[in-house]
């Protein structure tokens, strides 16, 4: 069982807590951005694939 009281264990789990709240932050931006930049390129070749397909 987990002893409450303890505060060693307490600090560790606070520390814990924290470190994974940033972490998916961190990677949730990075997902993000990866998006952004995917959809920003797609959008930057659809019009020339639209003029390929016209000749």
């Amino acid at each position: 069982m987990v002893d409450w009281t303890d505060t060693e264990f307490l600090v560790v789990l606070v520390f814990d807590i924290a470190a994974l709240v940033i972490a998916v932050w961190w990677i949730s931006g990075r997902f993000t951005s990866k998006m952004r930049e995917v959809e920003e390129r797609m959008s930057q070749k659809a019009p020339e694939t639209a003029v390929e397909s016209e000749e």
